[in-house]
């Protein structure tokens, strides 16, 4: 099973060809869809849909770059220079106009005698026998890549986890503090009343504003959700593309603690929903940057 995978890394990966070498860099970081950046030399301008498709199929989501450079070997450079021949014929050529036309030979030298060389480039890189080599070395790359990804996520995965059980915690004290706040406001009730009514009609009173208070305190239903929304977050970390599930989910716990603080009418309830809320606001910026 494929595990959390983050959406930040680098790959590289350098290829030999027949005139150099190839050198692939991807690089990633965090967005919402999937972006390709392609930068390649222009003798490879023609294989960047297949490149872009390699890297969709083993994509998912972030902001992609991948960078091709080539480096001409001994042979590949040599390429590249004139021909000895060709300038020879090239400086007869412009004497013989010069003289022709009554100029200076003396200003036939090197450099104007490249002006007129047909353009070079580099050596052509687009033969079929360099598309595979050229799709091996991109997806070693990937490998790199996905690798590190994988490293980054599950270093994502420890610490949302570890994040993840405090608000467990958190939770079961939130709950067994609720019943607690309810019977001391209860008291509060009890004494105020009395000191306004007082007899039996105080206890009717009581009665009343206490049912009332419970039911408008009542956090049941919110600690039952949040319960399990916490599992449910607990299993993804065991899955894969998972970010967008991980970021509803916790946007869901940030709605049932924001309940529970509402209702919150002790202190250090109070104080335990504070902390939640920075737990979940940490694991948010994590789930960023989950694929």
């Amino acid at each position: 099973m494929r595990k959390l995978s983050s959406m930040t890394g680098f790959g590289r990966s350098i290829c030999d060809v027949p005139s150099g070498k190839l050198t692939v860099e991807i690089q990633s970081v965090n967005r919402r869809y999937l972006e390709i950046f392609l930068s390649l030399p222009k003798e490879l301008a023609r294989f960047e849909p297949e490149i872009r498709k390699l890297m969709q199929e083993r994509l998912i989501r972030g902001q992609v770059s991948l960078r091709v450079y080539f480096s001409p070997n001994l042979e590949g450079v040599e390429s590249l220079l004139p021909d000895i021949k060709m300038l020879k014929r090239l400086k007869k050529a412009w004497r013989k106009i010069a003289k022709d036309l009554d100029f200076d030979a003396q200003q036939i030298d090197l450099p104007f005698i490249m002006q007129y060389l047909p353009v070079l480039s580099r050596p052509d890189l687009s033969f079929e026998e360099d598309r595979f080599t050229l799709s091996q070395c991109v997806d070693k790359a990937l490998d790199h890549l996905m690798e590190m990804k994988k490293i980054e996520g599950a270093a994502l995965a420890k610490d949302l986890s570890k994040r993840l059980e405090q608000c467990r915690v958190m939770v079961a004290d939130v709950e067994e503090l609720a019943p607690q706040a309810a019977e001391k406001m209860r008291l509060k009730l009890r004494e105020k009343i009395e000191e306004v009514l007082g007899g039996k009609e105080a206890e009717d009173r009581i009665l009343k504003e206490v049912a009332i208070f419970a039911e408008r305190v009542d956090i049941t239903e919110e600690v039952i959700r949040l319960q399990s929304h916490i599992s449910q977050f607990q299993e993804l970390l065991q899955e894969s593309i998972v970010g967008r599930k991980m970021d509803f989910l916790l946007q869901e716990m940030s709605r049932e603690v924001n309940t529970i603080g509402s209702k919150a009418q002790e202190s250090q309830m109070s104080r335990i929903i504070v902390d939640m809320k920075s737990e979940l606001e940490k694991m948010r910026e994590q789930v960023q940057n989950i694929e």
